[in-house]
């Protein structure tokens, strides 16, 4: 009986947890130089997590191992990652999106083909969402590439677990973890 209350207890803080919205806020801005910064919160930005535009050492692996083609080579895996992909991004929630670019090449009419060609996706979008998005043409000064875009997504991590095992519990995911576990066997001796 006690383990039965325990069990439920403990899958209804589970559940509770992954019901607690996650956050992903990014912000881009291209002045003189590029800076990003991502920021991931999770319980009301209670814990937070930021990174920001450094880079880190790259450590060079023992051995050949295994490449990122190799694993898209195992039979049935890129259909299950992109539904995966598919199931992540349906619920996904645009919390705020603000872009505003200046942009510039170094022909004038170069420049006015560009924006041009993004210009009515970026009004009609405009018109149609509560986002702010602009986008400016400059034509003199040369090539130009200025302004910022901010986006905040919201994810509850319990809409994926139907996504996640699924994905998990499938023949490709087996042959992949199959592959990876070989692989660490083979650079260990």
């Amino acid at each position: 009986m006690t383990a039965g209350v325990i069990a439920a207890i403990v899958v209804g803080v589970i559940v509770f947890l992954l019901s607690i919205p996650l956050e992903l806020s990014l912000h881009l801005a291209v002045r003189e130089r590029l800076d990003f910064h991502v920021s991931l919160g999770w319980f009301f930005s209670l814990v937070k997590k930021e990174f920001g535009r450094q880079k880190k050492q790259a450590k060079k692996r023992a051995g050949r191992g295994w490449s990122f083609i190799d694993l898209l080579r195992i039979r049935g895996l890129l259909p299950k990652i992109l539904r995966l992909l598919k199931d992540v991004f349906r619920h996904i929630r645009i919390r705020d999106l603000r872009v505003d670019f200046r942009i510039g090449l170094d022909d004038p009419a170069d420049t006015a083909l560009f924006t041009g060609s993004l210009w009515l996706p970026v009004f009609l979008l405009g018109l149609t969402s509560p986002y702010a998005i602009r986008l400016q043409p400059s034509f003199d000064n040369g090539p130009v590439l200025q302004g910022y875009a901010y986006v905040v997504l919201r994810l509850r991590p319990i809409q994926l677990v139907p996504a996640i095992v699924r994905f998990g519990c499938s023949r490709a995911t087996l042959r992949l973890l199959g592959v990876l576990i070989s692989g660490r066997w083979k650079r260990k001796k």
